[in-house]
């Protein structure tokens, strides 16, 4: 019998007896997988007012809402999910990552922990303690859950992208730049990976490696500006205007008119020694809310070209 005809059958077994129960919970779980989440938490509301010590019913209703992401609601339904089956890791995990999502980060980090206690080698409640401690900028303990993650979890690559994200941070880059290029041998698009190589690189001044990985993110993730700035910028730095104004005009087909574009632009023509260099300041003004040079200079050059 296929889900389709199995969703009929169920659906008529409850018009013609809306006491069989079963009935009503296979169809509230089908209408739930199926994408007909109002309908699920109608019927799972149905039995959880006949089971009121039932907590998968909680549970069920509670990922409905989440699905929704009305997260103040399925946050109460796991809670009480929660409360009826205390070790019960799945209602746990559920009710953390919902605590989460509402930005109740510390504790969202306790329920993870919980968690853990049950599910020892959980590695996705490794990996999302770890995401609640960058929240807490707790980059050593969110290190440790990532590390920990990739110990349960070799493939998993978001947990070695942050992993390399925390070696960034602490300027440990030679680390940094194993773990994301581990990550591109998991997932060759991953075009965020190759974005901080690129800026690893940059800060080595090794700039050919530095243009190679902004242009591989470029390749991957064509709307990506700050790939296109940054490589304008090792360009200008290296005195090749012409790729420079390339990189530019490629960002402007891309992105469209913006106030980096117009910056850079007036950098290049400054350093041609154009005369209308200025002209080119101006126009930053138009498209002010999507200029990110906010250092003193840069704003100083533009209160002087009004």
């Amino acid at each position: 019998m296929s889900e389709i005809q199995r969703f009929e059958q169920l659906k008529k077994n409850i018009e013609l007896d809306p006491s069989n129960f079963q009935a009503r919970r296979e169809y509230a779980m089908l209408c739930s997988d199926m994408g007909f989440i109002e309908s699920a938490i109608k019927h799972f509301s149905y039995l959880v007012n006949i089971f009121k010590e039932d907590a998968n019913l909680y549970f069920n209703i509670g990922i409905c809402f989440e699905k929704l992401k009305e997260f103040e609601f399925a946050l109460r339904y796991y809670k009480k999910a929660v409360e009826l089956k205390p070790n019960e890791g799945d209602f746990l995990y559920n009710y953390a990552l919902c605590l989460d999502a509402l930005n109740k980060t510390d504790e969202a980090i306790k329920e993870f922990k919980k968690t853990i206690c049950i599910e020892k080698n959980d590695s996705n409640s490794f990996f999302c303690l770890g995401c609640c401690y960058i929240k807490k900028n707790d980059y050593d303990s969110a290190m440790k859950c990532f590390q920990k993650t990739i110990q349960l979890n070799k493939n998993d690559y978001y947990a070695h992208f942050h992993l390399g994200n925390m070696y960034h941070k602490k300027g440990m880059q030679e680390e940094a730049i194993k773990e994301y290029k581990y990550v591109l041998k998991l997932s060759p698009d991953y075009s965020w990976s190759y974005f901080n190589l690129g800026q690893i690189y940059y800060s080595k001044e090794d700039y050919k490696n530095a243009i190679l990985m902004l242009n591989m993110t470029i390749e991957k993730n064509k709307k990506d500006k700050e790939a296109y700035i940054l490589l304008c910028q090792i360009y200008i730095q290296l005195d090749n205007l012409e790729m420079a104004k390339e990189t530019l005009d490629e960002m402007k087909d891309e992105i469209g008119e913006n106030g980096d574009y117009y910056y850079l632009s007036y950098v290049i023509s400054k350093k041609e020694e154009d005369p209308d260099a200025k002209e080119l300041l101006k126009k930053v003004l138009d498209f002010e809310d999507t200029f990110s040079f906010k250092k003193n200079k840069s704003l100083l050059e533009l209160q002087n070209a009004k």
